[in-house]
């Protein structure tokens, strides 16, 4: 799947729709939150703030979260707003680290039934 806008969420009521109506995984890491959309394609919001390190490190981990979510696109069937919060520990981790934890956090997510059929095989 293509990188592009079409894979972003963007606006503030689209996180907020996200963090009231979905389910969420909570870890070490990082937290997700899924609700279904109508695009026909996983889209990703992040949420990386201030205690997660300056601007430097939050973009360093924001570029990271999304190769993360890039990856599993082909994986992860079905569409869905996914709002990944990060936390401190997300600046030390490694990428397989998050990748891990990305992986876990959608099985959990399949497993409650919120999120069917996400998450790699």
């Amino acid at each position: 799947m293509p990188r592009s806008k079409r894979t972003r969420l963007t606006d503030s009521p689209e996180f907020e729709r996200v963090y009231r109506q979905g389910a969420a995984y909570r870890g070490r890491l990082f937290s997700v939150h899924a609700f279904p959309n109508e695009f026909g394609t996983p889209r990703l919001g992040l949420s990386v703030s201030r205690k997660v390190g300056n601007a430097v490190t939050r973009n360093a981990v924001r570029r990271r979260l999304r190769e993360v979510f890039y990856s599993t696109l082909d994986e992860a069937p079905g569409s869905w707003d996914l709002v990944v919060s990060a936390r401190p520990a997300a600046s030390e981790a490694s990428l397989q680290e998050l990748k891990e934890e990305f992986a876990r956090s959608l099985r959990k997510l399949g497993e409650t039934g919120k999120v069917g059929g996400v998450g790699p095989r």
